[in-house]
């Protein structure tokens, strides 16, 4: 599919989501999304690649090679948004992502996922055009009440690892339907 060339007036955002055997992206402009894209990965490739930071060259060039296809230049983006991948818990919302994050999101201290990925695609990127980059409502946030931490054994307090992401997702698209929003 053939994206459209970007009117001066609108806001265009690249977003990038790349998953355990796949990569998602998609091109909004505003709310109105563009193009969507889901890019499987052989196994094999991947293994190739050795462990989940090596994928990034792999996976970057396969958006690029993508977006090239659908015609869509580069410097007509505004910013790039990357899923956030599992960093140390912050509060939800949109964040810019700077050295510090990239750091977080190679060492990715809870857990290595591919998701990490979205957030260091996302800054290569729009570094090389000159654009900002950001995550938005990371996969794992801290906005546990302090009781919640709670685990009966003083020693042991839980941990906040869990899909933020998707239930922050979820909860906007039925209060938008519900029209509560």
């Amino acid at each position: 599919m053939k994206v459209q060339p970007k009117k001066t007036d609108v806001f265009r955002i690249l977003t990038i989501n790349p998953g355990s055997t796949s990569t998602k992206f998609g091109i909004y402009d505003e709310e109105n999304c563009v193009l969507t894209e889901t890019i499987r990965h052989d196994a094999a490739a991947l293994s190739e690649c050795g462990s989940i930071p090596d994928q990034k060259k792999y996976r970057r060039d396969c958006i690029l090679k993508n977006l090239e296809e659908a015609g869509v230049d580069l410097k007509s983006l505004d910013a790039i948004a990357g899923r956030g991948g599992i960093i140390k818990p912050i509060p939800s919302g949109v964040y810019t992502i700077n050295e510090k994050m990239i750091e977080d999101l190679h060492s990715s201290t809870a857990a290595m996922h591919a998701s990490a990925l979205g957030g260091i695609i996302a800054k290569e990127i729009a570094g090389s055009i000159g654009i900002p980059s950001y995550i938005v409502d990371p996969v794992v946030v801290y906005e546990m009440d302090a009781i919640t931490k709670m685990s009966g054994i003083p020693e042991i307090e839980r941990i906040n690892v869990f899909h933020a992401l998707n239930q922050k997702a979820i909860a906007r698209l039925c209060a938008a339907r519900l029209e509560v929003l």
